[in-house]
């Protein structure tokens, strides 16, 4: 890619569903080195997704999907209990802490020790995986230890994340300063660039003396009619946040987030760039809810595409509909990129499918049954169980989905 425009499109979310797609083609047609896909047994998916979502709301009464559900995880409203404390005086000071939150909590699901249980110890209560790591960043939170401000602790400010302390970190997220050093070290410098990168853009994270993530979503609020774009606020944090995700595909100094090189056969082979940006997408998920407890809609969510994350790629292996071509050697390193790729593009265009045939089974529109309650209702909790049920087959999709060489991508350990 020599100029801007190629890859400004790779940050659009119909740009990740028309690469996601091109890979399901080929995966169907038997075309691609490591997936092979079987579309006509997302019949079977369907019926595994019905069942959870009717076991979890019978009423259909889904909430969106997004970090809000870990929060609220054991059925506990944390962060009910915390705005009550706080007792917020306007809707301005909620959203802010609400968004600051949301996006924080978001950013910190990274790669975490082997075997971590993090202990809620106001609930008594003990949570893995992504859980744990949005319930250490919510105590965190809770605790004070992201804000600059003594008076204020509910609130995540550039300066105190660009100088967060290794030991506080430590013991916020409950890891082992010695033995995990290494996953230590690269939080820290993880909140560090988001701490930069919040600085560096005052034109959207600044109020007066104050750089905050949350002010993203007030800032947004206040300019709208009182609808907001999911696509403006995609739009936002791409432009302002890309470049904190490491390790994917760039040209030159551009960085393009969470997307990866792939190898292209066919008649000319090539390398193609496939994007996810799936947190950057899931944020926005998150903050669909502290922008409707502060009165205002967001508008266009089906500009959203599914995350391309473990959960899903085991609803579809799990009913067949998704098949890892196991090699008779070790693969390279740029094999083992094509075959993240390969399986993250794949799920995700499945679950897009499969959001329409569950659109067409319970005969609604889009408007009443929109992704983001599929996902929360059924396709994300459907494959996270069989996760669960399934330790050593979870450990090794999460390595085939991030061979290691990614921190932030909260897949392989």
């Amino acid at each position: 890619m020599t100029d801007t425009q190629p890859a400004l499109s790779l940050f659009r979310p119909q740009h990740v569903r028309e690469k996601a797609y091109e890979l399901l083609k080929l995966a169907t047609d038997g075309k691609l080195a490591h997936v092979e896909a079987v579309p006509d047994l997302l019949e079977t998916a369907l019926a595994k997704v019905l069942e959870t979502t009717r076991e979890n709301y019978p009423d259909f009464h889904i909430p969106p999907y997004g970090i809000w559900r870990n929060y609220e995880a054991g059925g506990i409203d944390r962060w009910g209990a915390l705005a009550n404390a706080r007792g917020f005086e306007t809707a301005e000071e909620m959203l802010a802490a609400a968004a600051d939150l949301a996006i924080l909590g978001t950013y910190m699901k990274t790669r975490h020790p082997e075997g971590w249980v993090f202990e809620d110890r106001m609930t008594e209560t003990e949570a893995t995986g992504q859980e744990a790591s949005a319930l250490a960043a919510f105590h965190m939170f809770a605790a004070g230890s992201f804000s600059g401000e003594m008076t204020d602790p509910y609130r995540v400010d550039a300066q105190t994340l660009v100088q967060m302390d290794r030991m506080e970190l430590a013991e916020g997220l409950q890891w082992d300063a010695r033995e995990d050093d290494d996953l230590l070290e690269a939080m820290q410098r993880h909140l560090k660039r988001f701490g930069e990168a919040l600085a560096l853009r005052p034109d959207l994270f600044g109020e007066g003396d104050e750089t905050r993530p949350g002010r993203l979503a007030v800032r947004m609020a206040k300019e709208s009619d009182g609808v907001v774009s999911a696509r403006d606020l995609l739009d936002r944090v791409l432009e302002s946040l890309c470049p904190l995700w490491e390790g994917g595909a760039g040209d030159g100094n551009m960085v393009y987030g969470d997307s990866f090189e792939h190898y292209q056969r066919g008649a000319v082979s090539e390398r193609i760039v496939v994007p996810f940006h799936q947190a950057a997408q899931e944020m926005v998920y998150s903050l669909i809810e502290p922008l409707a407890w502060a009165g205002f809609e967001v508008s266009g969510l089906e500009a959203l595409t599914p995350p391309a994350d473990p959960a899903h790629a085991a609803l579809f292996l799990d009913t067949g509909v998704l098949k890892i071509v196991e090699p008779d050697t070790a693969l390279s390193a740029e094999a083992q990129r094509d075959r993240m790729v390969e399986i993250r593009a794949v799920a995700l265009a499945l679950t897009d499918r499969l959001a329409e045939l569950l659109r067409h089974e319970l005969k609604v529109h889009q408007d009443q049954l929109p992704l983001t309650c599929i996902l929360e209702g059924g396709t994300s909790r459907a494959g996270g169980i069989y996760l669960q049920g399934h330790p050593q087959e979870a450990k090794k999709l999460g390595h085939f989905m991030n061979p290691g060489s990614v921190f932030w991508l909260p897949f392989g350990a």
